[in-house]
């Protein structure tokens, strides 16, 4: 064997693998190297390993969940981009978050773990470009990251099932980003933006009727709050890859017959109005609940 056949090997074993099993064959290959040439053959690898590294095509697209989840979906989103090499899927987890821990103001601890996250992923691989999906409370993560991270730099973000607030500034954190660089696929039977946006601060309706932002890609779909996932909608291959592979938007059938946003859906997403109201029945309620305990014992 001559080291050109080495050479011709390591190319040929690494563009016929796919990516994930790369490493792992060119181990198996190894055994039969001679051993005059297995520093070669490493070399050849290591250069290979290094090339993609530095790639400015390479893509590293972050998954972000919501609440009460472990992200069952990141799985679909893997197996979809499973044929594209210069695609590398990481999705990110952290501990459960419950309905009662969103509602409270304290949410700190999830959003520095996906911060660190986002920071190791740039360390490992510097010049791939960062891209985002991310679903829910992992919406409110990254407006968070745009907005007081700016040494994460990213490129393009889908966010789905969002409760991001309908006046955040994206004109103010998504300066760097192209335009185009912001998609929002809305569902248009998704209650849980709106119950986010009525229950406690931060958080808006815009999973559920939009951000209708100038910087925002508003996209409607006839779904639930986690319709996005199920595989007879095949909404990963058909909307997502597109769109993370080269800025693709794929129109939705559903944009040119999507009802009409109800008036009351409307109202409470406002948050000068949604909100207090919400407040003033939840204060109703648990009087009317504290005066039939108290009359129990009159």
């Amino acid at each position: 064997m001559k080291p050109v056949d080495i050479v011709t090997l390591v190319r040929s074993t690494w563009d016929n693998t796919l990516p994930a099993q790369r490493l792992a064959q060119l181990q198996v290959v190894r055994r039969g190297v001679p051993d005059e040439h297995l520093e070669l053959f490493e070399s050849l690898i290591d250069m290979q390993v290094a090339s993609i590294k530095d790639s400015t095509e390479v893509i590293t697209l972050m998954l972000v969940h919501g609440i009460q989840t472990d992200g069952a979906w990141h799985e679909l989103v893997e197996a979809a981009f499973r044929d594209v090499a210069y695609v590398r899927v990481k999705p990110i987890g952290y501990n459960c978050v419950t309905a009662a821990q969103l509602a409270c103001p304290f949410r700190s601890a999830p959003i520095n773990h996906v911060v660190q996250q986002f920071r190791d992923a740039q360390t490992m691989e510097p010049t791939a470009r960062v891209m985002v999906i991310a679903h829910s409370f992992g919406t409110y993560i990254i407006s968070h990251i745009l907005s007081k991270f700016s040494d994460i730099k990213i490129e393009r973000v889908v966010l789905c099932g969002s409760i991001i607030s309908n006046s955040y500034p994206w004109d103010l954190h998504t300066r760097h980003m192209a335009a185009g660089n912001i998609l929002n696929d809305v569902g248009t039977r998704d209650l849980y933006p709106v119950l986010a946006s009525v229950s406690t601060l931060g958080y808006g309706g815009s999973g559920r009727n939009g951000f209708k932002n100038t910087r925002v890609t508003d996209r409607f779909f006839n779904y639930g709050h986690s319709d996005f996932f199920v595989p007879d909608n095949d909404h990963i291959a058909r909307y997502w890859k597109p769109y993370i592979i080269d800025g693709t938007v794929i129109e939705s059938e559903w944009d040119t017959q999507k009802p009409k946003t109800p008036l009351g859906i409307m109202m409470a997403c406002h948050p000068w109005i949604g909100r207090p109201i919400f407040a003033v029945i939840a204060a109703s309620l648990l009087g009317g609940a504290a005066l039939g305990v108290l009359s129990l014992f009159s």
